[in-house]
Formats: structure tokens, sequence, C-alpha cells
């Protein structure tokens, strides 16, 4: 589903569309499928999860670190795709 400019809480460029892929599975076929994604509830905007060398990485800190998926990650439904 495509989320309007005026109703997505994490962009403020009129040509970017925030999607919500929904739950944890969606959210890893989002990344399966080559894109960036992040949690609304992760304070940090350069903060997002991808696939790098067949490995499911976070981005933090400037950094990539292994992603050791939390139970909150798997229950959350709040996941959006980057641009």
């Amino acid at each position: 589903m495509k989320i309007k400019k005026s109703q997505s809480p994490t962009s403020s460029n009129k040509n970017d569309k925030t999607i919500y892929p929904g739950n944890f599975a969606s959210a890893m076929i989002t990344i399966i499928n080559g894109k960036k994604i992040r949690r609304l509830e992760w304070t940090d905007q350069e903060e997002y999860g991808l696939l790098k060398d067949n490995f499911l990485m976070i981005h933090r800190d400037n950094k990539f670190h292994q992603w050791i998926v939390s139970d909150g990650d798997l229950s959350a439904i709040d996941w959006v795709i980057l641009k």
C-alpha cells in the first residue's frame, strides 16, 4: 500500500513515497527483493536493515552489523520501505 506524503510520518520530500510492508514476514520479502527497511520505532533515522553479502544486516552508527532480530522486530507492524 502506498501512503501519500501527507500521511507519511518519515518523509518531508514530496517525491518520496513511504510504503508500509506490514508485518515482519512482509518486511523480509521486501529485503529479499533488494530494498532497505526500517521500523518507525527506531529513533535513528539512519538505521535500516538490508541484505548484504547474503547476510541480514543492520546499518547503525555508520557501520553494518549482523542483525540479530528481536522479539519486538518479529511482532512489529511498523515497518517501512526506504527509497
